[in-house]
């Protein structure tokens, strides 16, 4: 406010100082009018820069601005979401439902985001293969099997069960410590015996 304030005053002071010149010019006093002119052109560029001066001014500001969002934002972290889903673990950056998110491309991803998502695709595709197995427990094939294959079926179910836990248990830590927040589908609690 003060810097528009005093642009004015030097603005009317150079107007003034030129009808000064030009009474001075007209009057014949040459010497006085040149010097009149050197006065206004004097208040005219300083009233420019002072202009300049205050648009630098609210640009630094502005920028200001933004580098303090900036540095707010990286020490919070980048909000990602890490997805499981169709065999394969997608990371996505962004500010969840409110900001712009896309799905990051893998040379952007960290070595910590690259080995999370490669884990999340092996859980994925473990509880696929899970999922079938113990969808076929409910055929009429897996009935007539002898009995020591369906002893060693329900093993290998059971071994296959307590490591998808396991792994999913190890995903959702890894995902936290990697500042990932994870969305894995939960298993079918009546298809896991």
């Amino acid at each position: 406010m003060k810097n528009k304030t005093v642009i004015i005053l030097l603005s009317v002071l150079a107007v003034a100082m030129y009808t000064v010149a030009v009474i001075n010019f007209c009057l014949g006093d040459v010497l006085g009018g040149i010097g009149d002119v050197l006065m206004a052109s004097s208040d005219a560029l300083m009233a420019y820069a002072l202009y300049h001066v205050g648009q630098l001014g609210r640009l630094a500001d502005r920028t200001r601005k933004a580098v303090i969002g900036l540095l707010e934002q990286l020490t919070k972290g980048v909000p990602a979401t890490l997805t499981v889903k169709d065999g394969k673990g997608t990371v996505t950056l962004g500010h969840g439902e409110d900001g712009d998110a896309g799905e990051a491309p893998e040379e952007e991803l960290t070595d910590e985001e690259k080995r999370v998502r490669r884990m999340a695709e092996e859980y994925d595709e473990l509880r696929g293969r899970f999922d079938e197995m113990t969808q076929f427990r409910d055929t009429e094939a897996f009935k007539q099997m002898p009995d020591n294959k369906r002893v060693l079926y329900d093993r290998q179910c059971k071994a296959m069960d307590d490591y998808e836990s396991a792994l999913r248990e190890r995903l959702r830590i890894e995902a936290k410590e990697a500042n990932l927040k994870i969305d894995i589908e939960e298993p079918d609690t009546e298809t896991a015996e």
